[in-house]
């Protein structure tokens, strides 16, 4: 945090999106219920100063990266998993700082941390609506890459092969999972969390609301190529060539979007890359 800044300083729209994919992994790793982080993300984005965002964020742990054995051809990965770290970082810069000086006085706190929030969302928000919770692979199964060439079209196959259709309200792609929200048939207005290893397991989060103005989508609308081509050009398109995509959130809020979030590395902050189905970029936000 800057000198000149203090706990009462006005938030950015980033100190917001880093806020949110804050929240997002922590309901990932299971420190929030689906309604805690609903109403976290709708508060960071409401947020008028970084103390309001300090406070989501105070009493969470730093999100634990998954391990990946080095071999042959997995270096674009070892680094998307240790983009973790770098996004920790960068959610530490802006948020840590306003931490320490609004608990002046208190018991110390232990260091925050990490990345990948949107209700009626302010443009630019991260979250996820849907679970990302822990996901127990199928060694019978075989390993998805979402952010890797056909991965897309990997989710978008396994989900018609387990549910007869491709649509969804909300779909999420990690490194090594997908994660998908569907209205349930009898209450469209509640949606449920599945995550993809290669097979489909509904998550034990309970359902969450429908947020106002989204809407379901066709994932099998999205233009897999176009995606494949911008998941290699988003870190240059954000004037970050060396950096990395973290993870995709594709949804319809209004406008069927899929935002593409970076990690420009080094601890040289982050930030994402509105397109649209068709891969047209919509927007580029540092």
């Amino acid at each position: 945090m800057s000198p000149r800044q203090t706990p009462q300083t006005r938030a950015r729209d980033i100190d917001r999106v880093n806020t949110c994919a804050r929240l997002d992994l922590a309901y990932a790793d299971g420190q929030l219920d689906a309604s805690e982080h609903r109403e976290f993300v709708a508060r960071a984005q409401s947020a008028k100063t970084l103390r309001e965002l300090a406070d989501l964020v105070r009493d969470l742990q730093p999100p634990v990266p998954d391990e990946v054995t080095p071999r042959a051809g997995t270096t674009s990965r070892m680094r998307r998993v240790r983009t973790l770290a770098g996004v920790v970082a960068a959610v530490a810069v802006v948020i840590g700082g306003a931490v320490a000086v609004s608990s002046a006085g208190d018991s110390p706190e232990p260091p925050s941390a990490a990345p990948a929030g949107e209700t009626a969302p302010a443009d630019g928000a991260s979250g996820s609506a849907i679970d990302a919770g822990p996901i127990v692979a199928d060694p019978l199964v075989e390993a998805v890459r979402p952010l890797e060439p056909g991965g897309l079209r990997q989710v978008v196959d396994g989900l018609h092969a387990e549910f007869g259709d491709t649509v969804a309200y909300e779909l999420a792609l990690y490194p090594k999972r997908a994660v998908a929200g569907r209205a349930l048939p009898d209450a469209p207005d509640r949606i449920v969390s599945y995550g993809f290893d290669g097979s489909w397991q509904r998550s034990s989060t309970p359902t969450s609301s429908r947020f106002s103005g989204y809407r379901d989508f066709d994932a099998a609308l999205i233009d897999a190529a176009a995606l494949d081509d911008l998941l290699v050009r988003a870190p240059g398109l954000l004037g970050a060539p060396d950096g990395t995509v973290t993870h995709v959130i594709i949804r319809d809020d209004g406008t069927p979007t899929m935002n593409l979030y970076v990690d420009f590395g080094n601890d040289r902050g982050n930030g994402y890359l509105k397109a649209a189905f068709d891969g047209s970029v919509l927007r580029g936000y540092r």
